[in-house]
């Protein structure tokens, strides 16, 4: 009797620790992870959709460079591409959809794979990227590398600083603004580099990134403008005047993005 006592509490006492402290059910940090499981599994199959929607636009490429920035129709709502700067902690106003604008950024030839696009690029990639925003990182959050696929939650040192930290505490209310805030980027910059000299020794040859972009509609499924664009590190007369050349080209390629495309559908 007292060794079946014994393993009686055993057994209760491993039955506590698994259902949280007290045997009154879950803890704080399970309910939790509970919820955050819950909303990612809510949200996945729209990701999904805009994760399908940016294989085939990149599929259906023109294979020929635009002859000019232009559009085959006028877009409503209209693009409006701000660039995702991983070096600031954004803020709330800055993450919610009216502000943010209706635009991301990938590479074409990793459009269909986002959880292979750097977070944070740099020159030693021998290729040239850009950071994604909102919708890419919230492929990353639902998909395979996600919770879902790893049982593993992190979206803030990996995926860059986690907006809507110290304005929204509650982690469930705070992922569900993330995750809007990515399903609200109705269009993607998709571009295909044709230039590339990454950054050497100042007084080499100009480091410069051109690429021809092409906008896609991930509802409608077309691709109704096309422009090119350029990106290049400060210049004085041969000479770079800048202490950071690659992300130098990053912000002034994607701020030559944003400006063509709002003279193009704001005119």
């Amino acid at each position: 009797m007292g060794k079946g006592a014994a393993l009686g509490m055993a057994v209760a006492v491993v039955a506590m620790l698994l259902s949280g402290c007290g045997g009154g059910g879950d803890s704080e940090e399970e309910r939790t992870a509970k919820d955050l499981k819950a909303i990612l599994k809510e949200y996945g199959a729209r990701f999904e959709q805009r994760r399908a929607a940016l294989a085939a636009a990149a599929s259906r490429l023109p294979k020929n460079n635009p002859v000019k920035n232009s559009c085959d129709r006028e877009l409503d709502p209209r693009p409006y591409f701000q660039p995702f700067d991983h070096k600031s902690r954004v803020l709330d106003s800055y993450n919610s959809p009216d502000q943010g604008g209706n635009v991301d950024i990938a590479s074409a030839s990793e459009a269909d794979t986002p959880e292979r696009i750097a977070d944070r690029p740099g020159w030693k990639l021998g290729r040239f990227a850009v950071a994604p925003g909102w919708l890419i990182r919230g492929m990353w959050i639902t998909g395979p590398q996600g919770p879902l696929g790893t049982n593993h939650f992190e979206v803030t040192s990996r995926y860059g600083y986690e907006p809507y930290k110290g304005v929204e505490e509650d982690p469930a209310r705070r992922l569900r603004k993330i995750l809007d805030v990515g399903l609200h980027k109705r269009y993607a910059a998709l571009f295909r580099v044709t230039t590339y000299r990454e950054p050497g020794r100042p007084g080499d040859e100009a480091a410069v990134v051109k690429a021809d972009v092409f906008i896609a509609d991930l509802e409608k499924g077309d691709i109704p403008c096309r422009l090119t664009a350029t990106g290049e590190p400060l210049d004085v007369k041969g000479y770079w005047y800048s202490t950071t050349p690659y992300e130098d080209m990053q912000t002034s390629f994607q701020l030559d993005i944003s400006s063509k495309l709002g003279a193009m559908t704001r005119s």
